[in-house]
């Protein structure tokens, strides 16, 4: 049975046998745990969604795992932040739209502050060279990433272990994350679940019948699941506003002028990245690049004073881009540069620091929008970037979710969700592997950084502390123990 067909049988009949009664959460409790996720919660979107499915569904009983990776697969189909997304989510199925902003903005808040701060002094001190001068900060990053890509593979496994029972499902758990690893683009993500929910569908055939009419209200109940926020009328206004202001914000920086409304042209440019692009802040930073580093090309045999300009820049080392023959210009023997314009809203440096640092900090990846906007305007520089960066996912989840309440209950979405969910498990497996590989490349001590990951994983998935407060820090203890056996070797020079 799907997720939402079980629901509907213990709505009807009572819990499974063994099957936990899942907690009724209030606005404190909510505060709790996500004011402490918020400073805690390192290692990008997947490894958020490993700390979530640990703290809340494993330790907490919030949910049942079943509409836990519900909500993972929906937010993997929207656009936008799907940790950021989650987040606000989770509280909102608890205690509705001030539960889903209380539990939102707990866990943006802090990256947030980070990142503003310090791009607003990137002019200072941005650059490479300070983490290459210390080599137990080197370590201590590279243990933090260490041991998130641990936390990731506990969740997986878990996930998996709970999802994927059957011979179908488990099949297409992996060849998902094949697919999801060779061929890495945005909208693979939503057409591998949408093609993982299709399988099972015409596989495994119509349901058995039910015993019995029940609602949605009631079978959202049964999972652990409160409130969906706003009605549905509310929620299709939403939709529809993200929508709108997309295509206005297009229109008018087309007809504005970028020295008279720089503000505009800022939100554009990080609401348009945040509306249209799926997979994540691993797909989104990297092609913020050319939304915020603005590039030109010349040819070292230009005339006049362009040719000049462009042989200064090359001789000069200032080219990020340099092709020397092969008819990019007009002469076989000259060279086509691609430089950094003088009217750059930030340089390369500065973006490649604020992308590494946004991967240090806790909270979303999407934070390298407060960073950028400070370097570029300041504090409200900052304000205005990571709005329109965060925005369109925020308001699409308020605005679908309540939506989702009501065709969770329908028999076509029951019948593909568990396509739906073990495809969703595949691509947290494929998160994994290219974490590891990621943060193994980018580690100054692979070798001694592969270790702290085994260690890691091993505290995370078999270490068992008291139940209470202890469970809720221990995701946080493995992140900081990865931190500090980092910087031991840094210090150390292990290799």
């Amino acid at each position: 049975l799907g997720a939402a067909d079980a629901d509907v049988e213990r709505a009807a009949g009572g819990r499974a046998r063994g099957e936990p009664e899942y907690a009724d959460a209030g606005f404190l409790d909510i505060f709790k745990n996500f004011a402490l996720l918020g400073w805690t919660a390192f290692g990008g979107p997947a490894a958020h969604i490993g700390l979530f499915q640990k703290l809340f569904i494993e330790d907490l009983k919030w949910a049942s795992s079943e509409a836990f990776a519900e909500l993972l697969a929906l937010c993997q189909c929207l656009p936008g932040p799907s940790s950021t997304q989650m987040s606000f989510a989770i509280g909102t199925t608890k205690r509705g739209v001030l539960g889903g902003l209380l539990s939102g903005i707990l866990f943006q808040y802090p990256g947030l502050v980070l990142m503003t701060v310090l791009g607003a002094f990137a002019d200072d001190w941005a650059g490479t060279d300070v983490i290459d001068k210390h080599a137990s900060l080197g370590g201590f990053v590279s243990g933090i990433s260490a041991a998130g890509v641990a936390l990731v593979a506990s969740a997986a496994w878990g996930l998996g272990n709970k999802l994927c029972k059957d011979h179908d499902t488990k099949l297409i758990s992996v060849l998902s994350a094949v697919v999801a690893l060779y061929y890495v683009t945005g909208w693979i993500f939503p057409l591998l679940l949408l093609l993982g929910g299709i399988v099972t569908y015409f596989y495994r055939g119509p349901l058995p019948p039910a015993d019995g009419e029940v609602s949605a209200k009631k079978a959202a109940a049964a999972s652990g699941v409160q409130d969906f926020g706003v009605g549905r009328p509310v929620g299709a206004m939403l939709v529809a506003a993200w929508l709108a202001i997309l295509g206005v914000g297009i229109a008018l920086v087309a007809s504005t002028d970028y020295d008279d409304w720089k503000e505009l042209h800022w939100f554009e440019a990080f609401y348009r990245t945040g509306a249209i692009i799926w997979g994540g802040g691993q797909v989104v930073l990297p092609l913020l690049q050319h939304e915020v580093v603005k590039y030109a090309t010349c040819c070292t045999d230009d005339a006049g004073e362009e040719g000049a300009r462009c042989l200064a820049y090359f001789s000069a080392g200032q080219c990020t881009e340099a092709f020397t023959g092969g008819g990019a210009c007009g002469s076989v023997e000259a060279t086509r540069c691609t430089y950094v314009r003088e009217d750059t809203w930030v340089t390369e440096e500065q973006f490649f620091a604020g992308l590494g640092l946004a991967q240090a900090m806790p909270g979303p990846l999407f934070n390298l929008a407060a960073f950028l906007g400070a370097a570029v305007g300041g504090v409200p520089g900052a304000g205005i970037c990571w709005l329109g960066l965060f925005g369109p996912g925020v308001m699409l989840i308020f605005g679908v979710l309540p939506f989702w309440g009501q065709f969770r209950t329908n028999a076509l979405y029951r019948r593909m969700l568990p396509g739906l969910n073990s495809a969703a498990v595949g691509l947290v497996f494929a998160a994994v592997l290219s974490m590891a590989a990621n943060a193994r490349a980018a580690s100054s001590a692979p070798t001694y950084s592969t270790c702290v990951a085994v260690l890691a994983f091993y505290a995370a998935q078999f270490v068992k502390l008291p139940a209470g407060m202890w469970s809720k820090v221990k995701a946080p203890m493995v992140i900081v123990a990865g931190g500090a056996l980092g910087a031991l070797g840094g210090a150390v020079g292990a290799y």
